[in-house]
């Protein structure tokens, strides 16, 4: 009878994480208007949550449930991966079979602190790095190949999970204990609350300068630091790349990339279907970060759903009265493709124009009308661009600003 509890509790447990876990594949389904709740799921870690912090400087409102989740942290040990992480679910079903099959985790180095430990530092320059490592954004990414067109970053999503699956199944328990930056995360938020009540209880007894100096973990310090290192070195290096579209909203390039956890939400979210995974065009660095493409569609002017949808803040979220000043790009006119260059009668890009930022202008040099673009009205939306009928290159296209 004495086992009795704890055998409730481990019941408990087991079905509230399953219900956690068909709760968060409900909200991540491809339905009218699951990308409203798409972003609860990432924006529920606490690593995506204090890097958007600390990389921002700003506390955008998908970071509050994070804090909240990290906050709960400090007082109970990794509660949120032994109660509520899917992806914990999944990988201690691996664990089973692993031990089932008779394998057992070697002693590795605590890989999971060396990457949480490197993403706040990186956060601090602005580009968090292998933030895209967290697991609540692999969970949320390989749902998008459910959708009508599924974006090629769904796949490496998939992958990652089968992987983590994989890594449980070979080698049961670590995953979760050896290499996962959320769990990991936990483990530093509730150490750090341990350090604060030792310190706390040993103040009157001992200066306090000298409580910090021997309580102040060397792997912080290193990681931080190395970290703070890598952002700085990919920040150089991507700094060369050539410009790229981003969705509206996006922070600078280079923080951009760093911030993008690659969940997906963004591309879901979109009606018009312009966001696509890059596909190396900006290097390791941008791979697999959403960018724009104007081929069918233009980013719409009664649409803010990207930016809505992204958890980690590298979209700024914006209202509808400021959609025409948040720029995507510039469109700028190539006279030597455009119809009229030719003497042949067409006014697409100004029709089609939702901010009327196109206007035609006597040239007297080319003795031509000629279609001028103004800047301050232009948000580079890709209306016009879609609607040039010149093919296989558009006369028009946005580029970045």
């Amino acid at each position: 009878m004495a086992g009795t509890p704890s055998k409730r509790r481990r019941l408990a447990r087991r079905l509230i994480r399953v219900l956690v876990f068909v709760a968060a594949v409900l909200v991540l389904l491809p339905q009218a208007e699951s990308w409203q709740l798409a972003v609860v799921v990432p924006a529920a870690s606490p690593l995506v949550a204090v890097a958007s912090v600390l990389a921002t400087r700003t506390l955008p409102w998908t970071a509050c449930l994070g804090l909240a989740v990290g906050a709960i942290g400090l007082l109970r040990r990794r509660w949120f991966c032994r109660w509520a992480c899917p992806v914990g679910l999944l990988a201690d079903g691996a664990t089973r079979i692993g031990l089932r099959l008779g394998r057992r985790c070697p002693h590795t180095p605590p890989l999971g602190q060396w990457i949480a430990l490197a993403i706040i530092g990186g956060a601090c320059l602005g580009y968090p790095v292998l933030l895209w490592l967290d697991p609540l954004a692999l969970f949320s990414g390989p749902f998008s190949l459910l959708d009508a067109a599924p974006a090629k970053a769904a796949w490496w999503s998939a992958a990652a999970i089968a992987a983590v699956l994989l890594l449980g199944t070979l080698w049961p328990g670590s995953w979760c204990l050896r290499v996962c930056p959320l769990g990991a995360t936990q483990d530093l938020l509730h150490r750090f609350c341990r350090w604060l009540r030792r310190t706390s209880a040993r103040s009157a007894a001992r200066p306090v300068s000298r409580q910090v100096d021997r309580g102040l973990p060397r792997r912080l310090v290193l990681g931080t630091l190395i970290g703070i290192g890598w952002a700085a070195a990919v920040r150089a290096v991507h700094a060369r790349a050539a410009p790229c579209l981003r969705p509206p909203g996006a922070l600078d390039e280079t923080q951009f990339v760093g911030l993008c956890i690659r969940c997906g939400n963004c591309l879901r979210a979109c009606p018009a279907e312009i966001i696509e995974p890059d596909r190396g065009q900006q290097g390791l660095a941008g791979l697999l970060a959403p960018v724009v493409e104007f081929r069918e569609d233009y980013c719409r002017e009664d649409c803010t759903r990207c930016a809505e949808a992204c958890p980690s803040g590298a979209l700024t979220p914006f209202g509808l009265e400021d959609k025409a000043r948040v720029a995507i790009g510039l469109a700028r006119v190539d006279m030597d493709v455009c119809l009229l260059g030719e003497a042949r009668e067409c006014s697409a890009c100004r029709n089609y124009c939702p901010y009327e930022a196109i206007a035609y202008v006597w040239d007297e040099v080319q003795y031509t009308l000629t279609p001028r673009v103004n800047a301050e009205r232009c948000p580079g939306c890709g209306a016009c661009e879609v609607a040039c009928p010149t093919t296989p290159t558009k006369a028009i296209r946005v580029h970045p600003c």
